[in-house]
């Protein structure tokens, strides 16, 4: 019965250490597979973005005088639009006849 018993306890010891390796395999695993993954993110701004930040930030070309007319006549409701003249400004500058 002794024999047996000592046979119990190194298939015991064999599967607890085969247990304690493959733990710290695993853990070992997860850790490198973590490490790996921690890429660093990198933006690219454009040429035509950087051209259309610069455009929309340039406010030198802006009749502010033209823009508070504007605003007061909408709150007011008496701004009027000219579907002709826009249109006639859309195909102008679809065709790259662009007049100001």
């Amino acid at each position: 019965m002794e024999s047996i018993w000592r046979e119990m306890m190194k298939i015991n010891s064999i599967q607890t250490n085969n247990v304690i390796n493959a733990y710290g395999r695993q853990k070992q695993y997860a850790k490198g597979e973590s490490e790996s993954k921690q890429v660093k993110d990198k933006v690219t701004i454009s040429e035509d973005a950087k051209y259309l930040s610069k455009i929309t930030s340039d406010t030198d070309n802006i009749d502010k005088k033209k823009i508070t007319e504007i605003k007061k006549k909408l709150k007011s409701g008496t701004y009027s639009i000219n579907s002709r003249e826009i249109a006639k400004k859309m195909v102008e500058s679809l065709k790259g006849e662009e007049k100001e």
